[in-house]
């Protein structure tokens, strides 16, 4: 009886020690997951775009507690996965609309893409724990993140930080480094919540704390003044008309595509617009390269409306197996006055690599492979009708996800003269109503706070919007389904766009080299990773 007493004694025990152990391995998954879901949380549409300082602080806490690097790496992993999992479900019907894939396939992806997706995350992790004790190791792990996050190449690239354009005045400091500034700003705001928590004595966690504090109050006050001078500099005003016509994906009745433009053209114009931008890649037919004037029977663009247009269409110069996404600039006596052809092709959906294009195009309905353009362009138009007089207004054309490349809309504002609007052209059309046209709204957000000038968006089922040089949506339209058994009327924003200046007279910290910034992230994280690769051979 002793004997079974004793071994049910030291049963207990065991089960004892291994709840003990299993305890906190437990909790520093579910912080990784919280940070994960934290992030996920503060963005559009519909977040608390505030936990963006906090976010990170789970995770932090957790690697405090990490036996090593590569636990720290899963950790890292988890907490992206779970921000890809969370935030990002338009992936699937993405797979299953575009591609017309089965739903176990299109979850499959969507796992590879979160698991890709999260890779810096593990990355940083596992040099956050190496740092532990180190002086300057929450500034360091700030300063690092946002040097391993850009590094990454990223599918559908965006800022961990994008919620934060829900409130403008937060995000004002990617006037001076870029979106990267704003990241580094709320990841020490976590590190230094992370250092209060963890800090063994309540002076020093004071301290800490009132340090996390003063950085997101410190970014809305100043931010709110800026707001506020840029508010008086308006120089001009010029009133847009976007065309918002709703067509179904993949559409066959080009002559009733066409009129869902010609249509709310008309109407913007007798609602006083000055100039009309249809969205990407919407006039029903493709055009010969190159393109001079407009046509002169019923296919022509200014059928309705005799302003100046920026539209979007397929284009093909003969004898090419392949055309171009292109954006033209259409002058209101029908003349072209430049186009455009996107430079930054969607992967798989507008360039196919590694395999031959014309096969994967007779695979999957929705694949296509176009050229890519290879220079920013810069449209000049003539506001209103012929003949109204009106100053030139010069123009930097993005499609699509363009307007989310901080690298290739800094080449557009850099051009010789400069430009005063960002337009983008954009069909968002295949991710469906889920929050994806949401996030690239708010990610275009940072792209006119970096050059302090506005940006209208014409997108086929919205939103189509309007931002202004603080990074404000000051007018949009609400998101649509795009379904031909479920058809919505086409629509018009019609917007006064306030133009304070042009990006060569007054080009920002940014623009002049605060984009250096995300670089000096990277070298930074990359010395510290070789450091203690270094310290571990030792």
């Amino acid at each position: 009886m002793s004997r079974t007493r004793s071994l049910r004694r030291e049963s207990r025990a065991d089960y004892g020690a291994a709840v003990s152990s299993w305890r906190p391995a437990a909790l520093r998954l579910l912080a990784a997951v919280g940070t994960g879901a934290l992030l996920a949380a503060s963005q559009p549409p519909g977040g608390l775009p505030g936990l963006v300082w906090i976010a990170f602080v789970p995770l932090l806490l957790a690697l405090r507690g990490a036996p090593g690097g590569w636990a720290a790496l899963r950790l890292g992993l988890l907490a992206g996965f779970a921000m890809m999992a969370f935030g990002f479900t338009w992936f699937v019907f993405l797979a299953r609309t575009f591609a017309q894939l089965d739903l176990w396939v299109s979850l499959l992806l969507f796992a590879l893409f979160c698991l890709w997706s999260a890779v810096p995350f593990g990355l940083w992790a596992a040099l956050v724990r190496g740092l532990q004790g180190r002086r300057w190791a929450s500034v360091l792990a700030a300063l690092s993140f946002p040097g391993i996050w850009w590094a990454w190449p990223a599918v559908f690239p965006f800022s961990v930080a994008l919620g934060l354009a829900a409130r403008p005045a937060w995000i004002q400091a990617a006037e001076l480094g870029g979106v990267a500034a704003v990241e580094l700003l709320a990841l020490l705001c976590s590190a230094l919540v992370a250092e209060a928590v963890s800090a063994g004595r309540w002076p020093a966690r004071l301290r800490l704390a009132a340090l996390a504090v003063a950085i997101p109050a410190l970014s809305w006050g100043l931010g709110t003044l800026r707001m506020r001078s840029l508010d008086d500099e308006t120089v001009r005003t010029v009133r847009f008309g976007l065309v918002q016509p709703n067509i179904p994906l993949m559409w066959d009745d080009k002559q009733a595509r066409l009129a869902r433009l010609r249509e709310p053209s008309a109407a913007a114009q007798a609602m006083g617009a000055e100039v009309i931008v249809w969205p990407e890649n919407q006039y029903p037919w493709v055009l010969d390269r190159p393109l001079r004037r407009d046509f002169s029977d019923d296919d022509r663009v200014l059928r309705l409306h005799n302003l100046p247009t920026l539209f979007g269409a397929g284009s093909l110069a003969d004898g090419d197996a392949h055309g171009f996404n292109t954006a033209y600039n259409l002058g209101a006596d029908g003349v072209v006055r430049g186009h455009f052809d996107k430079v930054h092709l969607v992967p798989i959906g507008e360039s196919i690599p590694l395999v031959d294009p014309e096969w994967a195009t007779q695979q999957v309905a929705g694949l296509s492979h176009n050229f890519a353009g290879e220079l920013p362009a810069r449209f000049v138009v003539d506001p209103g009708p012929p003949g109204a007089g009106a100053s030139p207004l010069s123009l930097g054309p993005l499609i699509c996800y363009e307007d989310v490349v901080a690298d290739f809309a800094r080449a557009v504002a850099a051009q010789d003269g400069g430009i005063e609007v960002f337009v983008n052209l954009t069909n968002d059309s295949w991710f469906g109503p889920g929050s994806e046209p949401w996030e690239h709204l708010a990610l275009a957000q940072f792209r006119s706070v970096e050059h302090r000038i506005p940006m209208v968006r014409s997108v086929n089922s919205g939103p189509s919007s309007a931002i202004d040089r603080s990074g404000r949506v000051v007018a949009s339209t609400g998101l649509r389904p795009a379904d031909v058994a479920a058809l919505v009327p086409p629509e018009q924003l019609v917007v006064d766009v306030e133009i304070g200046r042009d990006t060569a007279t007054w080009p920002t910290f940014h623009a002049r080299g605060g984009w250096l910034l995300v670089h000096l992230c990277q070298v930074l994280a990359a010395i510290v990773g070789f450091a203690q690769l270094r310290r571990r051979r030792r």
